[in-house]
């Protein structure tokens, strides 16, 4: 059987389905294609020897952004390599990725996406009518749909029922084996802490992802601020991630300013070392309302970590307010939102009661979060439709 995964770039391949890949890849019932862009938004280090397995990669620019001219040639590539590969089945990743493999469909083979967080659900006005007709035309030409989220499915379900399946497992999930607070004995945290410069009896505050203005990053940032003035010497805030050339930060010139020159945050940038922070990390803070359903999250909440998150799509699937973290409520107003996130910090901060019940709470639904969840549905997805395929 032959399957096509696509995916706006291989960044978000290595960072979504390089285990489903590299498992698929090693049964010789199927035989696997792979198309992306080369390009890294998510850079961090390979997450398996895809060099060394059984995966066809096509390179191709898809873009991230929708524009005519650039959905119009990553369509004609995608067109071009289906009718030469005549896949069993094309699996398309993101809006953007499954616009321009579905725009000039071809032959019949089965078309089936994941879509990572509905574009209509996550905009306001132009944007949202935009976004509506770009993925309407995209269910009306596909014939399976999978969301990760409850309120994407509530939403889908209205007109496209009987194409729509909800995962079972939590989003993609993540490596509890790899994200296990056991891992690092207190011996491996101090001496962390001492190579980074966080002293003993200082509140660390962590943040994953991309830092632009969707996922809260200018919110962090704002938030982290006040809290340094209010209590100096107190907090530190680790950033893991990076800038992203398409999106803006959100940050104003005071924030950008304390950014650049706050000895209180420690810029990481990408990292493959995700757990070995956090095991160091007393709060992680997410104040992200663009989400399909955040691993950095799950990662978390493996970690035993306490979340700060916005009560909004995604998050509010996995994160219950004052058990495993806070679900703060959206405000028109960022200054509102910036006082909000400032006192739930606090309150985990100086609240050790609270912190380390979230966290042992956390840890309680370890299983629910385990990437090999996410694996194992789709190997059944997929063995159901080569099943039906030979019949």
């Amino acid at each position: 059987m032959k399957i096509v995964l696509i995916i706006t770039d291989y960044g978000a391949f290595n960072n979504f389905l390089a285990e489903l890949s590299s498992v698929i890849a090693q049964d010789k019932k199927y035989t696997l294609h792979v198309i992306c862009s080369k390009k890294k938004v998510i850079n961090i280090k390979d997450k398996a020897l895809l060099g060394k397995q059984n995966i066809r990669f096509h390179f191709i620019d898809i873009p991230r952004t929708i524009t005519l001219v650039g959905q119009l040639k990553a369509a004609s590539k995608i067109r071009f390599l289906i009718k030469s590969i005549k896949p069993d089945l094309i699996h398309s990743h993101f809006t953007t990725a499954t616009f321009s493999t579905i725009l000039f469909r071809t032959g019949k083979y089965p078309y089936w996406s994941t879509i990572h967080g509905l574009g209509m659900n996550s905009s306001k006005g132009i944007s949202k009518l935009f976004f509506s007709i770009v993925e309407i035309i995209c269910f009306i030409r596909l014939d399976r749909i999978f969301v990760v989220n409850n309120q994407d499915y509530n939403l889908v379900k209205k007109l496209f029922r009987k194409k729509l399946t909800k995962y079972k497992c939590l989003g993609f999930g993540c490596d509890i084996e790899k994200f296990n607070p056991d891992n690092f004995t207190e011996f491996i945290k101090k001496e962390l802490k001492r190579k980074i410069g966080v002293k003993e009896g200082i509140i660390v505050i962590a943040f994953t992802g991309r830092y632009v203005h969707f996922k809260g990053f200018n919110l962090v940032i704002e938030s982290f601020k006040i809290l340094t003035e209010q209590y100096p010497d107190k907090f530190k805030l680790i950033l893991m991630g990076g800038f992203d050339s398409i999106h803006k930060t959100g940050l104003d010139e005071s924030g950008e300013k304390f950014f650049n020159n706050s000895d209180d945050i420690i810029n990481l940038g990408f990292t493959n070392d995700v757990d070995k922070y956090l095991s160091i990390t007393d709060i992680f803070l997410f104040p992200s309302k663009k989400e399909g359903l955040p691993t950095c999250i799950l990662e978390s909440l493996a970690m035993g970590v306490p979340v700060v998150t916005f009560n909004t799509r995604g998050n509010n699937d996995v994160i219950k307010n004052n058990y495993n973290g806070i679900l703060i409520q959206p405000d028109e107003e960022v200054n509102n939102e910036v006082e909000n996130i400032t006192n739930s910090l606090k309150q985990l901060a100086f609240n050790v009661h609270d912190r380390t019940g979230f966290g042992k709470n956390a840890r309680k639904d370890v299983l629910k979060y385990d990437r090999n969840n996410f694996i194992n549905e789709h190997l059944l997805y997929y063995s159901e439709l080569k099943k039906n395929h030979n019949n």
